[in-house]
């Protein structure tokens, strides 16, 4: 997955969507390090997305993040997950953003069954965005 990700990150005009200010590593390259089967580096990439992303307004990148984002949420360690979801939860304020998220409604189905309970219950809250958007 990792070598077609990166494939798919190369057509992404990201220069056109800036992150938010303080961010060191462009977002291609932390979603590549989000794919890492080393958890520390997937964990680091995880919060430095939160940044570029999330902190403060939602930035411009979250729109072309988001199907790599649910593509790799799906293939994710559970403490990897649960990340992803805390910024996937966080895109669910901006309404432009719900129609994008509810393309991977399938994931969020099947994770709101995991053993993890964090996870579960992330992926439920999902569920519920989506339930009460009038998308």
């Amino acid at each position: 997955m990792a070598d077609s990700l990166w494939m798919k990150l190369r057509e992404v005009p990201w220069d056109q969507f800036k992150a938010n200010p303080g961010t060191d590593k462009k977002v291609p390259k932390m979603l590549e390090n989000l794919v890492s089967r080393k958890e520390p580096r997937a964990m680091k990439a995880s919060h430095e997305l939160w940044a570029a992303l999330c902190s403060g307004n939602i930035a411009p990148a979250a729109k072309p993040s988001i199907p790599f984002l649910i593509e790799i949420l799906s293939t994710s360690q559970p403490s990897v997950q649960s990340e992803i979801l805390d910024i996937l939860l966080k895109f669910t304020q901006e309404p432009q953003l719900l129609s994008e998220l509810k393309r991977g409604g399938y994931v969020f189905r099947k994770l709101s069954r995991s053993r993890d309970d964090v996870v579960a219950e992330k992926a439920t809250m999902m569920l519920t965005a989506f339930e009460k958007s009038d998308l």
